[in-house]
This record gives C-alpha cells, structure tokens and sequence, in this order.
C-alpha cells in the first residue's frame, strides 16, 4: 500500500505529468488515488500510534514498601509477617545445620555456581558487547545507505540467530554447570528480546522517515502546480467559456483536496517520528547512549521515550540492593537445604520426593518472582528514573491461567503483545486465537530451549505443561469456575503448587540417573 502510494504521488512530479496534470481529466484521477490511498494509511497509521502512546506511563509496583505505606493497603501486615517468617527460617535452618553437620549453612551449592565465574562474566560480557552491531546497522539504515525493508531486516535476522545460537554452542562447549547455563541462556534471551525489538521499531521508523520525504516532495510539487495554474489562469483570454470556467475551478478543488490530504499525512507521519512528549525524533535517537540507557532500562520494549522521575533516590537504590543481596540469600538457604539434597537422589521415590518439594520450590518460585521483578527491576528503574515500574499485577489473585500470563512477568508481556501477537495479527492476517496460540507456541518452545541448555537433553516436559495451559484456559471458562472467582483461584494455585515440582523431579531424574 505505501509503495502504491509512493507511485501515484511519484507520477504526479514527474516532468511528463507536470503538462497533463492541467488537464481535468488525469488531475480527477490523480486527486481521487490520492485521497483514497491516504485514508487508507492514515488509519493504519492512527492505529500504530495508538498502540504505542498507550504502552508505558508513570506507575508503582504493588509490593514496593513505599507503595505498601503510602497507599495503606489493607494487606501489608502479612507482607511484613512473611519476612519475619523468612527469617525465623533463616535461623532455623542455620542451627539445624551447625547441629547436624557443625556447619551454619552448606557451602556445596555455593562451589556448585561460582564455578568458573571469571570465565562466566567475560562471556555475558562478549555478548552485550556484540549487541551494539545493531545500532551499527541502524545508523547505516537511517544515512540511507542501506533500505530496513529487505536488506535491513535479512541482515538483522541473521544476526540474531547467531545472537542466539551462539551463545548456547558456548554453554555446551564451556560445559557449565546447570546454574551458569541456565543464567547465560536466560540473560541472553531477555537480550535477544531487545534486539529484536530496538532493530524492528527503529527499522519501521526509517521506512516511515522516508515515506515523510517522499509526501513532502509531492507536497512541494503540487502546491508548485498549483502557482503555476493561478497564473496561467491569469494570463489566458478572458472570452473562456462557462464550461471551461468550471473545469478549471473543479480541476483547482480537486488539487487543493489532494494538498490538503497530503498535509494531513505529513503532520500523522510527523507525529509518528517523534516521541509522544515531543522531546527526541527519529533518528536523533540511533546513538550509542541512546542503546546503552535502553540496556539498562527494565522494559523489553523499546520507545524513542520513556516516563522519567525527577532524580535518583540513593537511599531507595540502597533498599533495593539490600533486598536483592538478601533474597538471593534466602533462595541459596532454600535450595541448598532443602532442593539439591533431594533431587539427585535417585532412590527416593516419585511420590516422596514430590511431597518433599512442595513448599521449598513454592518458596523458591516465590523468592524469584520477588528478586527479578521487585528486586532488580526496581533497582535498575530507579538508577535509570524509568518512571513505569509497572513489572507485575496481582497475579496472586488469577483465576484463569491467561489472566496469570498477562500479570505475572508485564514486560514480556508487552513483548510478545507487541511484536508477537500484534505482529501476527497485521502482518500474517492471523485471526485473535490464532495469534494467541502463536503466541502460546513460541513462549513455550522459549522455554523448553532454556531447560534444554540446563539439562544437556530433549525431553519437550516444560513445553507440553505450558502448552497444556491453553485447554486449562478453556476449562476455566466453565460456569462452575468463571461465575466462583474463589474456586478458580484455588484451581489456579493448586496448579502452581504441583507443576515446578514436577518438572524439577522429571528433568533432574534424567540427569542424575546417568
């Protein structure tokens, strides 16, 4: 549609075209493509912005002490009672070990993930050093040097398979333990994620800023031929005819409609490369700054803006950091009293070992969810004055696993909203539930790749249980569970409770049984 577009409004400044476009006739053909096409890509065009503007806006996240004080929330007793249980288990734990073994707390699993941290951290190093081959590509997409649409988009997809691939050789080649592979293979998808999303924003927004171009030489063009009627209009003999007399006038409405619509296309278009707050435009933004603050912002989507606090709240940083140090610390309490010392038993049985993992794996899930998206995307937000800390919803509350898909990790959520169902709906016509199981589909091979890495083996155990979420949706939207928010919570929580347990048992068990 734009490069039919491109073409109609080409012909019309053309040299030829100049001559014939004084003729009632082409004028009435060229106007009317033109106003047709126009409001065509004037509602596709309204529709992209809307779905942009709306994405990121100044918000709190729900479990933030601050957040907790100042809003009185009726239930931030029992998030201070948790943290006084958390410690108590701290205690606990420590006096049993020093008891049992005459040691506080086991150093195993400690030896178990600071094995080759050196070689570790150079890696994730190498990898974030090699993203900024995409600002590289962009800078030369946006000089023109090179088109987004197709060369641009074929250099960006092979780039990002290596981004991917490579890596993952890496683990296998390096032969991590399943801490340092599964924390390599998880950084750098969340980094693929922004790859992907800073090159295909930007790579639309160069396709837009030469559409902008080409409007504005149409625009120039026919306002010139517009002078150039008036005053020829002038100089002709004044014994014209009243036919002649209204051809000319319909001939002189019909280009001014064609200005007009141009004009309205430039000021969408022109919206369209700015940011919403008007403050940064395409392609002041391809910078290395730019890239390095996107980095370190906690979204996986990119916007040529983002909501910003006023300063940075050094104290605040602190309570973050001291929450990160202190949560990680309870999760290797956790996992190494009461995970790694059951899993590779192989002689435990099934079920024994299922009731033993119940709580300390809930507590884990817990634990991570409170570390990754209170803990050090708050930290990173506020280093950053990201404004939107909007990481989560009351995802404790789901009633349908849909509903704890949309709350429980936001900023993949607005990833594969975006570029990913959104994506597949206006490019491959999909239909709404044919773009949510695409959706569905792909999160799900995600994160089968993950434990594939992990485990050094192929057994598709996590893919089918996320897979499996989708006839759960559909279960829940019986009466029994739709109209009874509480038992469809309950369902909702029981499934949480069995399902990583589960596979922790599954995917160990063909480990340590070699």
């Amino acid at each position: 549609m734009i490069q039919n577009l491109q073409v109609e409004v080409a012909t019309i400044s053309s040299k030829d075209n100049i001559e014939i476009i004084k003729t009632t006739t082409t004028s009435t053909i060229t106007a009317a493509t033109i106003s047709s096409n126009i409001d065509e890509d004037i509602n596709i065009l309204s529709k992209k912005m809307a779905k942009r503007i709306v994405t990121f806006r100044p918000r709190s996240s729900q479990l933030d002490r601050e957040t907790l004080e100042t809003q009185q929330d009726q239930f931030r007793g029992f998030f201070t009672l948790f943290w006084i249980g958390m410690a108590f288990y701290i205690i606990q734990t420590g006096v049993k070990n020093f008891v049992s073994a005459g040691v506080l707390f086991n150093l195993s699993f400690f030896r178990l993930f600071s094995q080759d941290a050196s070689g570790l951290i150079l890696s994730d190093a190498c990898m974030i050093g090699s993203m900024f081959f995409a600002v590289f590509l962009q800078k030369l997409i946006s000089k023109e040097l090179i088109r987004w649409k197709y060369v641009g988009m074929i250099i960006q997809h092979i780039y990002q398979i290596l981004f991917l691939f490579v890596p993952i050789y890496w683990t296998f080649l390096k032969n991590w333990p399943w801490v340092q592979s599964g924390f390599f293979v998880l950084h750098t998808i969340s980094m693929l994620m922004k790859l992907h999303s800073y090159s295909f924003y930007n790579g639309e927004l160069s396709e837009w800023a030469l559409r902008l171009k080409s409007l504005k030489r149409d625009y120039f063009t026919l306002i010139g031929e517009s002078k150039k009627s008036d005053n020829s209009e002038d100089s002709e003999d004044s014994e014209e005819s009243e036919e002649s007399e209204e051809n000319e006038k319909e001939n002189i409405c019909q280009k001014q409609e064609a200005i007009n619509q141009l004009k309205l296309k430039i000021d969408q278009v022109e919206g369209y490369l700015n940011s919403p707050a008007g403050n940064i435009r395409y392609s002041d933004n391809i910078t290395i700054m730019n890239f390095i603050d996107f980095l370190l912002v906690p979204t996986l989507v990119y916007e040529l803006e983002y909501p910003r606090t006023d300063k940075i709240r050094p104290w605040y940083l602190l309570e973050k950091l001291a929450a990160i140090f202190g949560t990680f610390f309870l999760l290797y309490v956790n996992t190494g009293t009461h995970i790694i010392p059951v899993l590779p038993n192989v002689s435990t049985s099934i079920l024994d070992c299922m009731l033993q993992m119940l709580f300390p794996f809930m507590v884990n899930y817990l634990l991570l969810f409170y570390i990754t998206f209170e803990c050090i995307c708050n930290f990173f937000a506020e280093l950053t004055r990201f404004a939107d800390r909007n990481f989560y919803d009351d995802w404790w509350n789901s009633t349908t696993w849909d509903e704890f898909a949309r709350k429980w990790n936001k900023p993949v959520h607005r990833f594969l909203l975006r570029h990913v169902y959104q994506f597949s709906i206006e490019s491959y016509k999909l239909s709404k539930r044919d773009a949510t199981f695409m959706t569905f589909f792909l999160s799900s091979l995600i994160h089968e790749l993950v434990m594939v890495v992990v485990s050094k083996k192929f057994r598709m155990y996590l893919f089918c249980f996320q897979m499996l979420q989708l006839p759960l949706i559909a279960l829940s939207k019986l009466p029994l569970i739709k109209d009874k928010k509480w038992f469809g919570n309950g369902f909702f929580w029981l499934g949480l409770f069995l399902g990583p347990p589960i596979l922790g048992i599954l995917y160990c068990r063909e480990v340590f049984m070699q």
